[in-house]
């Protein structure tokens, strides 16, 4: 019977297998350009666009950002933005203009029409990562490292939520790939770069500030500094046109918000939340250590963090030897360490500057989020991408690439039992919401840790670093099905639904004693009166403000309190209760009545409650 099935394999490949592998390969081979950008393309939509509106819009900031927009797609006052009825003067319009034209394109409001302006620009920086790499060293490094930026946890992420963050990345990273493609290109076309240099910069100083233009002309006067082309960076030609195209794009604007809000535009725009924001963030709860975003990148840039590592030390050692190699002076020795001398070491060297300046603004800004750290990952996926790079095309770094796939793979083992202990010893109200994927998940990280051990064996680099992708194709797969809906359900969704029941008439609402919640505003057209503290006189002139029926969310953990609780019931009619939240109500025209709204169940996508 094996002698049968053999043949029969060695027959059917010979007959079938073998014709199609030599047509698809000698395809390639005729023509990889097409074969790399399709690739590139279908990872693109799997990655980036699938499952866009597979999952609710998510607070604090996408709901928010994502409200604004919508109203501004009805309003089409373009040139100010509003905020639940006030104006919005903490960042520039540029970002809210694509999501609010999205959003009049498609005809109505959604999640897809919400994102799709921050899948696009993702793409777009993918793509850019490719030709840059492929431009300067070879189309496999382009490629290699335009797909571990697309697959790397951050990106992956920020790609499917819709905030300014990716905005920032993607228009501060194309100015920085304009202006080092100028040392590329032929004398002719560099004025060209440069234009585009400054243009990205005015974009991206029209999306986020001053950062868009203060960190690329930091980045290039650096890299043009230390490879002794200082002349191309303030040559006329160069600098003069492409600051009138950078003017031109960001200063209409900034002036007319000006005319329109005088000081306090300067004072809240520029001097709080530019200024204030990197000096002293104090007041606004966000001041971290230095070293903050150290765990956060390495977090952020999984599954590629601990190559990144190996190619730190790597180049750390070279570096060392190379100090050691260099005669003359501590000076002359110094200098040699930034003798770039080919297009690899030229690249290396702008990264390397391009991660450093990016990686140190952000770190010594008083303010930190971990969004923050996001532009530096097209410069880390470069130096990953440089590391795989060179491990297939000249077989090194074969101990470092073995190491790291093996502490990845434990990771993943290490996750795997966790989920297996933890769904034996949580809650059963909790293993309940997520029974519906556990048991896959968890079977899917002990399969995936396996593979990439097995992968190992192939003792080729690229072998490997496809068993990356795959990990990661899984791990967004899972977010985009059940992750964020899980985020959504752990009170936002009840939020959302309260929300929807002041929606008619002459209704407010009120969300009272706990932090401003954006996701109010989905539901709730009108302006919300967000209470965030525990003060019940504030409470009472809110119940008073409208003659219709109030609605007023609390939290139930601050129900707990019997004197609060009585102080709550006191002023308001209970209407329902959540897991998280409960929905009260007080009809001063008896406009509302309590029997219409008490025995209907709220439904939201992620989660139906249960009648009272």
């Amino acid at each position: 019977m094996k002698e049968v099935l053999h043949k029969f394999s060695a027959a059917f490949g010979e007959k079938f297998a073998k014709p199609i592998n030599e047509k698809f390969f000698g395809f390639i081979e005729k023509h990889p350009e097409i074969f790399c950008l399709t690739l590139l393309a279908l990872l693109c939509f799997s990655l980036l666009f699938f499952g866009l509106d597979f999952y609710p819009l998510l607070d604090v900031d996408e709901t928010r950002y994502a409200v604004m927009a919508r109203d501004l797609s009805k309003s089409f006052d373009w040139s100010s933005l509003m905020l639940n009825g006030q104006p919005f003067l903490e960042k520039p319009p540029l970002y809210f203009w694509l999501v609010a034209s999205s959003i009049n394109l498609f005809g109505y409001f959604n999640e897809l029409a919400v994102r799709l302006p921050i899948a696009i620009l993702s793409t777009f920086i993918t793509f850019s990562t490719y030709y840059v790499g492929k431009k300067v060293i070879s189309r496999k490094f382009g490629m290699i490292s335009a797909l571990v930026l697309l697959s790397s946890v951050f990106f992956l992420i920020f790609s499917h939520i819709a905030i300014l963050d990716m905005v920032l990345t993607v228009f501060m990273t194309s100015a920085l790939y304009c202006g080092f493609l100028t040392h590329f290109c032929e004398e002719k076309f560099k004025k060209y770069l440069w234009w585009f240099f400054y243009l990205f910069i005015g974009v991206g100083f029209l999306s986020k500030g001053i950062l868009a233009f203060a960190i690329p002309m930091t980045v290039m006067f650096a890299y043009n500094l230390v490879t002794k082309t200082l002349k191309d960076f303030f040559k006329p030609i160069n600098m003069i046109p492409g600051l009138f195209v950078f003017a031109l794009i960001a200063i209409p604007w900034h002036y007319v918000m000006y005319l329109e809000y005088g000081n306090r535009f300067i004072k809240e725009y520029f001097l709080l939340h530019h200024f204030a924001r990197f000096i002293d963030s104090e007041n606004i709860g966000r001041v971290r250590p230095f070293w903050y975003f150290i765990p956060v990148f390495f977090l952020g840039f999984m599954p590629w963090s601990f190559v990144f590592v190996a190619f730190l030390i790597d180049g750390f050692k070279k570096l060392i030897a190379k100090f050691k190699l260099a005669e003359g002076n501590l000076k002359s020795k110094l200098s040699n360490l930034v003798d770039v001398q080919n297009n690899e070491q030229k690249l290396i060297l702008f990264a390397s500057l391009y991660f450093v300046i990016v990686f140190l603004v952000f770190s010594l800004s008083s303010t930190k989020l971990p969004t923050y750290i996001l532009p530096v990952f097209p410069a880390a996926a470069l130096l990953t991408g440089y590391f795989w790079w060179v491990s297939d095309e000249k077989r090194e770094n074969t101990r470092a690439t073995s190491i790291s796939t093996h502490i990845l793979a434990i990771i993943l083992l290490l996750a795997a039992i966790a989920g297996t202990i933890a769904s034996c010893i949580f809650p059963y109200g909790l293993i309940l919401k997520v029974s519906d994927f556990s048991s896959t998940t968890i079977s899917a990280f002990y399969l995936l840790a396996i593979f990439l051990l097995l992968r190992l064996n192939t003792k080729r680099a690229l072998s490997i670093f496809s068993s990356y992708l795959l990990v990661m194709i899984f791990v967004i797969s899972l977010g985009v099905s059940h992750i964020f809906n899980l985020v959504y359900a752990g009170g936002q969704n009840e939020i959302v639904s309260y929300s929807k029941f002041a929606k008619g008439g002459n209704s407010q609402l009120v969300t009272f004693d706990f932090a401003v919640k954006p996701s109010a505003m989905i539901g709730y057209k009108d302006k919300v009166t967000f209470i965030t503290d525990p003060d019940f006189k504030l409470l009472d002139e809110a119940i008073g403000y409208k003659d219709g029926p109030t609605f007023v969310i609390v939290k139930n953990v601050n129900l707990e309190n019997a004197d609060y609780d009585k102080k709550i019931k006191k002023r308001l009619e209970f209407v329902h209760k959540g897991e998280r939240y409960s929905l009260f109500v007080k009809d001063v025209n008896s406009v509302f009545k309590k029997s219409r709204l008490k025995h209907r169940k709220i439904v939201t996508p992620a989660l139906t409650l249960p009648k009272n």
